[in-house]
């Protein structure tokens, strides 16, 4: 992929450059000859599990009910505000990793989408005229916390659309659900009462949550030079997961740090980490219908197992 527009090269600026690397110090060998050793201690099974439950409490966002959303209808991403080629290259390459995941894609030419990501010079206007239009858009909130919600807080963010589904047959219910996409569930709103179920249930629940629509506005004036192939993995950790708005650097190895300003530039991954990958995979292998202990305990555990290499 190339830069997005007017290519400024700042790479390095931006934090899109490798750290310095420490310097292995030399060892003295035999005859007097250098020998350099470098290593790594491996975690240990306990260590990384409690690095991938700190890595699911910093990402994890419940929905009403208690569960995590997660697509059970092919995504169908479009970008705005991009030359064509550019924006249909950046769409193409979040449904490439969609496919890798394991995540449905829709990529017919008119397929409906559910992804929607502007490129703009004032994301804070954005968010407001999309809300006005349809003020399910910004996803599940109270009144009070409206302006809260559409606050623009980082370069790039996200507003999520969920849904709850009884059973697996319900379709899509609510008013406002044909404007942000289409998903197997009642679109969550404040005032509108989710399907019946057990949520909360430490087992299963009968209910389940999903995402409707993600809506994700990148402010063109912070990421204009930015590498684009950086950029779309970022956009694609966004588009395929519901993640809470970072207000410091996540400590964790994550390319959600790609544009965060609190982030120095050694912790600005370029690409999905291991532990990116290892959550998503965890997130779309969990039953949707257990309940939120049971959810948490077997993300953790399964991004444990693959981070330990047991999978």
């Amino acid at each position: 992929m190339r830069r997005l527009p007017r290519l400024l090269a700042l790479g390095a600026v931006l934090g899109f450059l490798p750290a310095a690397q420490e310097q292995p110090s030399p060892q003295s060998g035999e005859n007097g000859q250098s020998v350099t050793v470098v290593g790594e201690r491996e975690r240990s099974e306990a260590e990384q599990r409690r690095e991938s439950s700190r890595f699911f409490e910093s990402h994890a966002v419940r929905t009403r009910i208690g569960q995590l959303a997660r697509w059970d209808v092919p995504i169908c991403v479009r970008t705005g505000g991009l030359p064509p080629e550019q924006g249909a290259e950046i769409a193409t390459r979040i449904m490439d990793i969609a496919d890798s995941l394991g995540i449905a894609t829709n990529r017919a030419e008119l397929c409906r989408p559910n992804v929607r990501i502007g490129f703009t010079s004032e994301p804070q206007a954005m968010i407001e005229r999309a809300y006005r239009r349809n003020t399910a858009i910004i996803g599940f909130h109270y009144a009070a916390r409206t302006r809260d919600v559409m606050r623009i807080r980082q370069p790039v963010q996200a507003w999520y659309v969920t849904t709850t589904m009884a059973g697996t047959n319900l379709s899509v219910t609510g008013s406002s659900s044909a404007a942000v996409g289409e998903g197997a569930g009642a679109i969550d709103q404040a005032g509108v009462r989710a399907p019946g179920g057990s949520a909360g249930s430490r087992l299963g629940s009968g209910i389940s949550s999903g995402l409707a629509h993600v809506l994700i506005f990148a402010d063109t004036q912070v990421v204009e030079g930015a590498d684009a192939a950086a950029i779309a993995e970022l956009l694609a950790f966004l588009a395929l997961a519901q993640t809470p708005v970072a207000e410091t650097c996540d400590r964790a190895d994550t390319v959600l740090n790609l544009m965060n300003p609190a982030c120095p530039p050694e912790r600005r991954p370029v690409a999905f980490t291991e532990y990116d990958r290892a959550y998503l995979r965890a997130l779309y292998s969990v039953n949707p219908e257990s309940g939120p202990a049971l959810q948490r305990g077997n993300i953790v555990s399964h991004m444990t197992d693959t981070l330990t290499g047991e999978r």
